[in-house]
């Protein structure tokens, strides 16, 4: 029986929900209300629904970090705040570039597209590259979870993340931070920002560096495999108020990268918790990426509400290189006779346009209305190479000079060149059928052709479909008190199809896949907002579920459906102020996950599909935990002290649809640390993440038998930061 069934029945009354945030306000009474260190959740400014509102007013599942809690929670990555958020966990992939998100139980194919949109100030990103850059310079996240397709389309099917980038300034100012920790992990960061003509035009730039030697060791090559090479990164935006009423606001962003990846470790399903067991490839991996991208948005307020336009490019460049066999063997049965180093490069680039206007947020009915457009190319390569020294060390640039001395070594893979169009027309209305009761109605239609090739067989590998969804979403929230909200909440969410690599052993197309979502929640705050409490529980029914299996005849990865996916789920979040000088933060997730229908047979195994029935979707974890405790004092001065410790557990998950195969991981629960000295204009700090040095599996792929990713050691640092 999952925690979830053993906590939260699939029938939970509205006197449950009421009953619970009601027992709430005992410990309201106790709490201190005038607390420094904790955001009046009144004035929590939330801009994901298209319109400026605060947090306690969304009838949707929200988390917000702000920019003292960004700083204070260090979060410098997708990975970093999903620890920090219910049924949100980011896992590292076995391409260090492409993390695996995991959202309320859907997940992300090992090949195929995050069931969450990125959005970087109001501009969806093209792919999982850049959602996995760092975060820089940052001034709010904002995650929704829930589909979002009425807003934000297709891909948004558990929800969407909004990335807000700190603003121009109408002074110089900036800062500098920089870091060094455990690893030889050095970091900095510049930012400065300020007006070129006052009143009139404005810039902000910042830049990154970081150079890591590594944590995770190789047994065979004694090297650490978890390397960073000089990675460097820049941003920056220009504003003009081209008049009383219209803006135009030009960002641009530039980052390359050099790390290592798929330091993979071979296991049985017994041993899938004994990391003594340590990657033992003879190759070096790399993943070496550059990606820039730019966009124009116009900003025009009219009388009768705000028009929005967007303009946006992208495109990313990626060489993936690793060991194809994860051994340092001869050739020998135990891998295959087959010791051979994999190539990769994918490049994508992608345009994109959307417009929107927003009626007054001050009426009694407001509307939004849009158009979006996006045209992308990809381009996609795989070749195997033999490696002539699979017993010595051999590098990328190793393997490139062998094959210009012999090109008969490369085993020649997919060759594929993939295109797609994409438009949809959307709106959302809200109606406040009376003070305290609001009506949400939104709708989006969305298509996409995609078309795809391999130039190995340019005729016959051709392929074409269409894949297209109407996304209505409607919502109900009633302000109960001035401090309780109830809502409840019907929506859908659609992710594309698409084909995969070309060959005769290979199912071409996967189909799109649908959810449906009822919710209902309750959002409570006490003592003038210093003390708030949010709950929501969810049934989700997908479609034509997604996931990656192995194709043993083509040794590539080979997105595929499953027919029923089955999801019930709750979250709770709560941040109070105990004293003055104390508040604590705590979040909860449990997911009951089942696969309810699933028909064929297994392309790695031969198995029925139907025995995955009652089974969980790969990934996927029955509950997680968070939280964290924050302390400050003054010391002397205008300095202060402020500490925190958090931590993050994570539920047992299994890897595979034949959740046997792989067994199901223990519970891991993660902390960190941090303490820091700091005024208005220094900063200094004492960190460690992964305190307890947690090991736990990240990614584990089916592979003679198992080849498995652990997570981040233990890393102890200081950074130091000042602001002009």
């Amino acid at each position: 029986m999952s925690l979830f069934k053993q906590f939260i029945p699939k029938k939970v009354t509205l006197a449950v929900f009421i009953a619970i945030s009601g027992s709430t306000s005992v410990f309201a009474e106790e709490a201190q209300s005038t607390n420094n260190n904790v955001e009046d959740v009144e004035r929590i400014v939330v801009t994901a629904r298209g319109r400026t509102e605060t947090l306690q007013q969304i009838p949707d599942s929200v988390t917000v970090f702000s920019d003292e809690d960004i700083k204070a929670a260090r979060i410098t990555s997708i990975k970093d705040f999903s620890a920090l958020t219910p049924n949100l966990n980011v896992s590292t992939n076995f391409r260090s570039g492409l993390n695996f998100v995991t959202v309320r139980g859907l997940i992300t194919p090992q090949v195929g597209e995050a069931p969450i949109a990125y959005v970087v100030d109001g501009i969806t990103v093209p792919n999982l590259e850049f959602i996995n850059q760092g975060l820089h310079d940052i001034e709010r996240i904002e995650v929704l979870r829930g589909p979002q397709g009425a807003l934000y389309g297709k891909n948004a099917i558990g929800g969407a993340i909004n990335i807000v980038t700190k603003q121009a300034s109408d002074e110089i100012e900036g800062s500098v931070q920089a870091s060094i920790a455990q690893g030889n992990d050095r970091k900095v960061n510049v930012a400065v920002s300020g007006p070129i003509v006052e009143d009139k035009a404005y810039f902000r730039f910042s830049a990154n560096y970081q150079d890591f030697d590594g944590l995770i060791d190789n047994s065979f090559l004694n090297e650490e495999v978890d390397y960073v090479d000089d990675a460097f990164g820049t941003q920056g935006m220009l504003e003009f108020y081209l008049t009383d009423y219209t803006t135009l606001t030009l960002h641009g962003n530039y980052s390359k990268k050099t790390q290592g990846s798929n330091y993979m470790a071979f296991v049985t399903k017994d041993e899938l918790e004994n990391f003594s067991i340590k990657p033992g490839a003879n190759a070096v991996g790399l993943d070496e990426s550059e990606l820039w991208s730019v966009s124009a948005k116009v900003e025009h307020e009219t009388d009768y509400g705000d028009l929005v336009f967007i303009a946006s490019a992208n495109d990313s460049d990626i060489m993936f290189f690793s060991d194809g066999d994860f051994t340092h063997q001869d050739a020998s049965e135990d891998n295959f006779f087959f010791p051979i180093t994999q190539i990769n490069p994918i490049e994508e680039d992608s345009t994109s346009f959307e417009t929107r206007f927003t009626s007054s947020g001050e009426e009694r009915f407001r509307w939004a209305l849009g158009a979006y457009y996006e045209s992308k190319d990809r381009e996609v390569s795989y070749d195997q190479v033999w490696d002539l020294t699979p017993t010595e060390r051999v590098t990328y640039q190793d393997v490139k000079e062998n094959i210009a001395q012999d090109p008969s070594l490369v085993f020649e893979g997919e060759k594929t060149i993939q295109e797609s169009t994409a438009y949809a027309i959307f709106g959302q209305t809200n109606y406040d059928i009376k003070d305290d009761l609001e009506l949400t109605l939104a709708l989006r239609y969305d298509s996409e052709e995609r078309d795809a090739f391999d130039e190995r067989a340019p005729n016959a590998s051709k392929a074409n479909e269409t894949f297209s969804q109407l996304q209505p979403k409607a919502s109900i929230a009633w302000q109960m008190t001035e401090d309780h909200l109830l809502y409840t909440t019907y929506s859908k969410g659609f992710r594309s199809g698409g084909f995969n690599e070309y060959s005769p052993s290979v199912i071409r197309n996967y189909d799109q896949e649908v959810s449906d979502t009822v919710e209902l929640g309750i959002k409570t705050t006490w003592l003038d907002g210093k003390v708030w409490l949010n709950m929501a529980l969810f049934h989700i029914e997908q479609q034509d579920a997604q996931f990656t299996r192995l194709n043993p005849e083509t040794f590539t990865l080979e997105n595929l459906n499953i027919d029923k996916v089955s999801i019930d789920g709750f979250e709770l979040e709560m941040s109070a102020a105990i004293t003055d000088n104390l508040s604590i933060n705590f979040g909860l997730g449990l997911i009951d996950n089942e696969i309810t229908k699933n028909r064929g047979v297994d392309i790695l195994s031969g198995r029925d599909l139907a025995a995955t029935e009652g089974g969980t979707m790969p990934y996927v974890s029955d509950f997680n935990l968070n939280g964290s405790i924050d302390y400050s004092r003054e010391l002397f001065g205008d300095y202060m002290l402020k500490t925190r410790l958090a931590f993050n557990t994570l539920g047992p998950r299994s890897f595979d649809i034949f959740n046997e195969d792989t067994g199901e991981s223990d519970t891991h629960t993660y902390l960190n640390a941090n303490i820091a000295v700091e005024n208005e204009q220094w900063s200094v700090s004492l960190f460690a993440s992964n305190l307890t040095d947690e090991a736990s599996p990240e990614t584990v792929f089916l592979f003679n038998p198992l080849i498995r990713m652990r997570n981040q050691p233990r890393q102890v640092g200081v950074q130091a930061r000042y602001n002009f």
